[in-house]
């Protein structure tokens, strides 16, 4: 049995993955915080917003192409179907956990400045 890929299918394929990573790349400077992200933190907020943004989407263009035409048009098989659901908690978890880790850092970095201006 040769498995063959449909070269639209091949390029399908890449540039989510591209999306994807582009996607990573714009939310990892929130993977570790140190020194130069606070320098930079009006830009990797920018970074943060249309990341997490661009990952909300794809989840949402995932779900839709998969579980939408069900009943309407072609079956899509139970095994893409749920590796798709799969991959989107997992994407949603990662999404939970960046913006968790970045609202730490800035509710971290908000009160040592009020602490700094406020108190004796």
């Amino acid at each position: 049995m040769k498995l063959t890929l449909d070269p639209k299918k091949a390029l399908v394929i890449g540039l989510n993955a591209l999306v994807l990573l582009f996607a990573l790349w714009l939310v990892s400077p929130f993977f570790r915080i140190d020194a130069s992200t606070e320098a930079n933190g009006k830009i990797n907020g920018y970074r943060l917003a249309l990341g997490l943004t661009v990952m909300i989407l794809f989840v949402g263009k995932s779900l839709w192409d998969v579980l939408a035409p069900q009943g309407l048009a072609k079956k899509v098989s139970n095994a893409k179907a749920i590796a798709l659901v799969g991959l989107t908690i997992v994407i949603m978890g990662f999404i939970v956990f960046t913006v968790a880790r970045a609202a730490a850092y800035y509710l971290g970095s908000s009160i040592a400045v009020d602490s700094s201006q406020f108190l004796p």
